[in-house]
């Protein structure tokens, strides 16, 4: 392998676990709950670049089908979180912004 490659590879390995190291600070750290889904997807598309990465180096395709399921889980839990913060909140079978008694 060319040693442009080996650079551009190694290069990305150390960009995408800092970004990955960066999103699981986020997911821990907060403070809210937006912010730490943005810290989820942020090292959900890391660990899927990295792995992306891992098969253009080995020479392999057999890494994607573990990089379609990484990004479809990554996507379908960021679409379902965010329905769930839409809902309306609910007090006892109740709407949350009604007035008690009416």
């Amino acid at each position: 392998m060319n040693l442009f490659l080996e650079i551009a590879y190694y290069l990305g390995w150390a960009v995408l676990l800092t970004v990955t190291l960066c999103g699981f600070w986020r997911v821990i750290a907060g403070p809210t709950t937006l912010d730490r889904m943005v810290g989820f997807d942020a090292v959900t598309i890391a660990v899927t670049a990295l792995v992306a990465i891992f098969s253009i180096h080995a020479g392999t395709s057999e890494y994607m089908e573990l990089i379609i399921v990484m990004t479809a889980l990554g996507f379908f839990t960021t679409v379902a979180y965010c329905y769930y913060l839409s809902q309306p909140k609910q007090r006892s079978g109740e709407d949350f912004n009604q007035e008690d008694g009416k």
